[in-house]
């Protein structure tokens, strides 16, 4: 049996997002191994509790000066073996306190940076970890990192949480949604350009009902534009002349959430969290929009993390409005590809796939010590 790591997961605040999920997921998974893992952060935020319930020490200190020597205090007991920061702003933090610890350092980036804001960064680890093919190639270049440092991971789904067959009633009651009304739920965290989806979905919504009369919209998350966006849904409802849209907020039952949609709008975590439960998912996110995801299409999904990461174009209200109506209108078609999809995300993006690879990291740095 392999011996057992100390490993510190350092990163912001741990909240609704796909960071916070792919950190909890892999710490989880690694203490599921007999690994001692402690996570860091700045703020506990709401699952705080949840993540001491499942083994993993919990431990909270300030990104500045002070909070370093806290940071020390607290993990210096524990003789971490590996010292692993999630982004830029843990890794400033994070590479100090592996140096303190005299323990190895591994940097993971989750998503795109401005060009300038990359050449003033210093923190790398000798080994980067990206979770899309996009986020490397952002990453390496003339002003970035040569290409051999860098290795490209994935965001591992447990299938046995994220799966098909979740009763949907109540949630459907709460919403005030009519079994008979085709459903549309964008999830996702509102904040900046991922919010575009969502308005853009609104745009599209009366022109899906010109197709679609019933059909409605949800939208499930948290961010600085979801008032914004609750301020159009009012508008687009009084255009209307009927609830058609309506903001649920943020949810901790997003298995159920994704068995409610006949389509999910989602971008990284969200849209492999939907495809593992088999719902019809069409990728649209910060970097533009992706489209319907096919098993054909999975693993360009993947490079660009679901429409999260890279470039992709724009798209109008109309042709929106015009896939959103083909896959609502062959909805029994579109539920068989969703199926075929989530085979593939079972076979080879689990969460146990997602630790058997980084652990695999961790072994390695720690043996070229």
């Amino acid at each position: 049996m392999a011996t057992p790591l100390t490993i510190v997961q350092v990163m912001g605040r741990l909240g609704i997002g796909g960071v916070e999920s792919h950190v909890t997921r892999l710490s989880e998974g690694l203490v599921r191994r007999g690994h001692r893992v402690m996570l860091l952060v700045q703020d506990p935020g709401t699952y705080g509790e949840a993540v001491k319930a499942a083994g993993i020490r919990l431990a909270t200190a300030p990104f500045n000066r002070d909070g370093l020597l806290r940071a020390i205090e607290l993990t210096r007991p524990s003789g971490a073996d590996i010292v692993h920061a999630h982004n830029y702003r843990p890794a400033r933090f994070g590479r100090p306190l592996a140096e303190a610890l005299e323990a190895r350092y591994l940097m993971t980036v989750h998503g795109p940076r401005a060009g300038w804001k990359r050449v003033m960064f210093s923190d790398w680890s000798d080994t980067v970890l990206t979770v899309s093919q996009a986020d490397r190639d952002n990453i390496v270049g003339p002003f970035g990192l040569p290409a051999r440092r860098v290795e490209v991971g994935f965001l591992g789904v447990d299938t046995e949480i994220y799966r098909p067959g979740i009763g949907t009633s109540a949630l459907r009651a709460e919403w005030e949604v009519p079994e008979a009304s085709p459903l549309i739920i964008n999830v996702s965290r509102f904040t900046h350009r991922k919010a575009r989806p969502a308005i853009r979905l609104l745009e599209a919504l009366p022109i899906v009902r010109q197709q679609i009369p019933r059909a409605m919209v949800v939208f499930v998350g948290e961010g600085e534009e979801l008032d914004r966006i609750s301020e159009s849904v009012k508008r687009v409802n009084g255009q209307l002349g009927e609830r058609a849209a309506v903001v649920a907020g943020p949810r901790d039952d997003i298995p159920a959430v994704m068995n409610a949609a006949d389509i999910v709008v989602a971008t990284a975590t969200a849209a492999i969290e939907s495809l593992a439960a088999a719902a019809p998912t069409v990728a649209f996110g910060r970097t533009g929009y992706f489209g319907v995801v096919t098993r054909d299409n999975l693993e360009h999904a993947r490079a660009v993390c679901f429409a999260d990461h890279g470039r992709l174009r724009d798209i109008s209200a109309d042709r929106f409005a015009a896939d959103l109506v083909d896959l609502l209108a062959e909805n029994a078609a579109a539920r068989r590809t969703a199926k075929e999809v989530r085979s593939a995300v079972e076979e080879k993006y689990s969460v146990e796939r997602m630790v058997d690879h980084v652990e695999g990291v961790y072994r390695r740095i720690i043996k070229a010590e």
